[in-house]
């Protein structure tokens, strides 16, 4: 069981919970796990997280809506806000990262993000045997 925060524990990595069915959640994996070269980032899949209990709770749909990271200190981001907050966790993206932080960015950012995941299934169906990239 991994234990997202543990009483009198202090936890340095990032927790982000991801789709493993989802091949598109699959791909930002593999990628941000290559652009992690300080291995700040640990990735658990929301399958393994629901079968555990947490001190977060999360609706099964929500999970799989969209990116979830929980910060160190037990902030909740979802998507856009969770990808703005891992951009700036790596080098190679940092100042990209950095510039999602300027306020005018909040609501494209957003919108661009979920136009994204709204349309996973449109670019992943020949890869998506499942159906998990239609929600």
């Amino acid at each position: 069981m991994i234990r997202i925060l543990d009483p009198g524990m202090i936890r340095l990595k990032i927790v982000v919970l991801y789709d493993e069915k989802c091949i598109l959640c699959q791909e930002t994996k593999k990628w941000c796990k290559r652009l992690d070269w300080f291995r700040r980032i640990q990735w658990l899949s929301l399958q393994e997280y629901e079968k555990e209990k947490h001190d977060y709770t999360f609706s099964s749909r929500e999970l799989r809506k969209e990116l979830h990271l929980i910060s160190p200190t037990g902030e909740i981001y979802k998507g856009f806000f969770a990808v703005r907050k891992m951009m700036i966790q790596f080098p190679a993206t940092f100042i990209f990262g950095v510039a999602c932080y300027i306020p005018l960015m909040k609501k494209p950012g957003s919108a661009v993000y979920k136009w994204i995941a709204k349309n996973r299934y449109r670019w992943m169906r020949k890869k998506c045997s499942d159906g998990s990239c239609s929600l």
